[in-house]
């Protein structure tokens, strides 16, 4: 039995403990019956082996701090906050879709439901920039959905606040992030601003569409420098049903600048929106001026519309536990 097993079964301060619905570096999350409310929630514990660590503690207390200043209806909202012997935990509202990241587990996403979900998390994601929130953490596991498709962003653990002098051990020094969707200013430990979680959208969106994430390596670091100094790959070289203007976005979205990046989350979405209405073959550029960064030969022999879509093993680099 783990440790967050050991939790099943147990009522703490009013909230029954049924499940573990996930576990991450950080925390474990329950499924939990909420018995003044007669509600199923989701309960984000601290296990007990961080709580000798101030650096996990901050993170907990900054996630609540931050989101109870973000009131949007595609951020999850958290319900409560308190402590168990000694064991901080988080209440927010439980969302039985689980998370993108399990969405694809079957593969790449087709490009309806991938509009859906960047239609619904791109305007959360100004809010909080428009609010001086960076999330630098976004990534599939990330992204949470209900049952009826909704898409909600959620875990501000390492957000970090504009200008706000806070602990800079756990907001502003040092690399912190999952190396895969790190941003090149981020892996850097340059300044940050909104336009690294737009490059981390863009991370995301290159991996729903293709199945796999556009920079591997076999370790953190690897990774890391490959998002400062490499290309990435022609999203159509891995699934050759995309159109070339769903491509373009995608890259722009990487590009290793953030001035040449889309500036808002909103118009990366308006952007893949109407991408996505072109057809496959269509050599209309989305964004006029905007240079291919793909080889020649992938232009000169697009593959038919109704050719059928690769889909390659995901893979799961143990930065992203």
């Amino acid at each position: 039995m783990t440790e967050s097993d050991s939790l099943i079964g147990k009522t703490i301060n009013g909230y029954e403990m049924l499940d573990v619905v996930g576990r991450g570096g950080m925390a474990a999350v329950y499924r939990a019956q909420q018995v003044s409310m007669n509600r199923v929630v989701a309960v984000k514990v601290l296990p007990e082996k961080y709580l000798n660590d101030d650096t996990y503690i901050q993170r907990f207390e900054q996630e609540v701090a931050i989101v109870a200043k973000l009131e949007h209806r595609n951020i999850v909202p958290v319900h409560d906050y308190g402590e168990f012997n000694g064991q901080p935990y988080i209440v927010m509202r439980y969302m039985a879709g689980g998370s993108v990241d399990d969405l694809l587990d079957n593969g790449p996403l087709d490009i309806e439901t991938i509009v859906n979900v960047i239609e619904q998390i791109a305007p959360a994601l100004d809010y909080a920039h428009n609010k001086s929130v960076l999330h630098r953490d976004l990534k599939p596991s990330n992204v949470l959905m209900d049952d009826g498709g909704g898409a909600y962003l959620t875990d501000f653990g390492i957000a970090r606040v504009l200008g706000e002098q806070g602990n800079k051990s756990i907001t502003t020094q040092g690399v912190v992030g999952t190396p895969s969707y790190m941003s090149p200013e981020q892996a850097q430990g340059l300044p940050l601003d909104g336009r690294s979680d737009l490059y981390a959208l863009g991370v995301m969106l290159f991996e729903l569409t293709t199945g796999r994430r556009p920079f591997e390596a076999d370790t953190p670091y690897g990774v890391a420098v490959m998002q400062v100094t490499a290309a990435p790959p022609s999203p159509r070289s891995l699934n050759p049903a995309l159109s070339l203007a769903v491509e373009e976005v995608i890259l722009r979205s990487l590009r290793k600048k953030p001035d040449d990046r889309y500036q808002t989350a909103a118009k990366l979405s308006d952007a893949l929106k109407m991408a996505a209405n072109k057809p496959v073959m269509s050599l209309h550029d989305t964004q006029p001026g905007f240079k291919r960064q793909f080889p020649q030969q992938v232009l000169s022999q697009p593959p038919p519309a109704a050719a059928p879509m690769y889909v390659p093993p995901r893979l799961h680099p143990a930065a992203d536990a």
